[in-house]
């Protein structure tokens, strides 16, 4: 008979955690982490655990769905890719991901749990104000190996970008943005951007879809990094999917870095990322083709920008803060490389 999945951090008793683990637990504790649910209205909790037997890790994270039907409906193939990344990509591989002890989703109510290594000391960084370089170079090491490992095996896959409907949310979008974040105006030039994408959506998948495949991460910023003293370790894998590496380059830079330090250092941290790519046996793959791919993944970046805000949770000041900052990096970032109707026209 299949386990329950339990719904909150009280559902998780010590017989649930030794059936799930497969080893006797005597004990458990649970504390919150973080200040508040995630955008996607999930949670983490720290478990500590008390064996039965002998060994065995004394704390490990229990990351749960959310609890309101409504984001577990919208979040619903999210939380089924998560637990079959871990399940399958990860498993078995030295890769800078959690090591997995458990994970279930349930396809009615999409649902979902994991049960992962826990790294108590890790160090985290605050997204509003923003990665430093150093740790930059931390994380894109740590995304090379992955899209190494993967490289140039399968076909391209338009994940979440078939599962949200991007022309309503863009037409929906400035209504939204003056609710969570009254002080910003958009662009004319952005406006412009967006009324071309959500014109022809197909677009997004086409241009993100070009180029060597790879493991991709699709969400990758500095709020789903933790910093030890092996390197970066990359969490949440939700929006995993198979797309172009240089996604996961601009999605990263864009969104966790503040302007002026992503154009102070991001010609190098290009150049950091493919030389990483051709040490973990990637060839044919060019610094110009790495490049373009950079630029292209702002695409992916605007998409889920956009979804998130009209979406998901943001009414916290926090998630507020965090909001603002992320569309001040991605206007940077398009003004700077230009990318416009025009751009997008030449891409194809």
């Amino acid at each position: 008979m299949p386990l329950p999945i339990p719904r909150n951090a009280e559902e998780i008793t010590p017989d649930w955690l030794s059936d799930a683990l497969g080893r006797s637990v005597a004990s458990c504790t649970a504390q919150r982490i973080g200040q508040d649910e995630s955008f996607t209205g999930g949670s983490l909790i720290r478990l500590g655990v008390a064996w039965a037997g002998s060994g065995g890790p004394a704390t490990i994270i229990a990351k749960l769905s959310a609890r309101r039907p409504e984001f577990r409906k919208a979040l619903a193939q999210a939380n089924r890719r998560e637990v079959g990344f871990y399940r399958s990509c990860a498993s078995g591989r030295d890769l800078p991901v959690p090591q997995y002890l458990y994970a279930d989703f349930d396809r009615a109510s999409g649902q979902s749990i994991t049960l992962l290594e826990d790294f108590p000391t890790a160090r985290s960084v605050d997204f509003v104000k923003g990665c430093p370089l150093e740790d930059a170079h931390s994380v894109i090491s740590a995304m090379a190996r992955i899209h190494g490992e993967f490289w140039g095996v399968g076909a391209a896959q338009s994940g979440w970008l078939s599962e949200f409907d991007f022309p309503q949310c863009w037409a929906d979008y400035p209504a939204r943005l003056a609710e969570i974040l009254p002080q910003q105006n958009l662009p004319h030039w952005f406006r412009r951007l967006g009324d071309a994408l959500a014109v022809q959506p197909q677009r997004f998948a086409q241009l993100l879809g070009q180029g060597p495949q790879t493991c991709i991460h699709r969400d990758l910023q500095v709020d789903n990094v933790l910093f030890t003293p092996k390197g970066a370790v990359v969490l949440d894998w939700q929006f995993t999917g198979r797309g172009n590496g240089g996604s996961d380059l601009a999605y990263f830079l864009i969104s966790s870095l503040a302007p002026a330090q992503r154009r102070a250092g991001e010609t190098d941290l290009i150049r950091h990322y493919h030389k990483q790519l051709q040490a973990s046996g990637v060839s044919g793959f060019s610094l110009q083709d790495c490049h373009q791919n950079y630029v292209v993944g702002a695409l992916g970046k605007l998409f889920l920008t956009v979804v998130a805000t009209v979406l998901f949770d943001n009414s916290s000041a926090h998630k507020r803060a965090w909001r603002d900052a992320d569309l001040q990096r991605l206007l940077a970032f398009c003004s700077d490389h230009a990318v416009s109707p025009e751009l997008l026209a030449a891409w194809e």
